[in-house]
């Protein structure tokens, strides 16, 4: 019985990693690549936190000061140009939680790696004066395209960003008239 499941469960396994290897073009990553992967899902969460803090001067650990970012349709292409982008979408009264998920690091490699990520953006106005939950809200779906670059000090950062908002959903009014247009199509 235990040399049927093993068998069994080496077979899923076999299939599960071919079909991994095979999906839209990404490669899996081998056991090694562990501390790599940790790494750059650390610096994406230190990016949303910097977002929901407003605190743009921590990207200074999340992009490298070349960067070139396609997040508007205007792109940037370096990182003091897109911390002015990113102070302009300050958002004033309007509270932010942004969260990545279904993250999947490819291409390792000394100095460089790559990732695919879904993310979502949710915007919502300050609960009213006695009351607990926001009144309004707005979230956006999107995919970020990243390439990495391994620094000097061993930290990763992005050297290269691409967006893509799949959707909008809630009440777009609570954010200001000033507020960026994104680029919607796969870039």
């Amino acid at each position: 019985m235990h040399l049927t499941f093993a068998v069994s469960a080496l077979a899923v396994f076999s299939i599960a990693h071919a079909q991994l290897a095979n999906y839209g073009g990404f490669t899996a990553n081998r056991p090694a690549d562990a501390m790599t992967i940790a790494s750059i899902h650390s610096v994406l969460a230190l990016f949303n936190l910097a977002l929901d803090a407003k605190n743009f001067e921590a990207l200074h650990d999340v992009y490298t000061d070349d960067v070139v970012a396609r997040v508007a349709r205007q792109p940037t292409n370096n990182l003091e140009s897109l911390i002015k982008f990113y102070n302009g979408t300050a958002l004033g009264d309007v509270v932010s939680q942004h969260t990545s998920h279904t993250i999947f690091v490819y291409d390792i490699a000394s100095k460089s790696a790559k990732s695919v990520s879904y993310a979502n953006a949710l915007y919502f106005s300050k609960p009213e004066e006695g009351k607990f939950f926001a009144r309004d809200a707005v979230t956006f779906y999107e995919r970020y395209d990243d390439i990495w670059a391994k620094q000097p000090n061993g930290q990763w950062k992005i050297r290269d960003r691409g967006i893509n908002i799949y959707a909008q959903v809630g009440n777009s009014s609570l954010l200001p008239p000033t507020q960026p247009t994104f680029n919607t199509t796969k870039v």
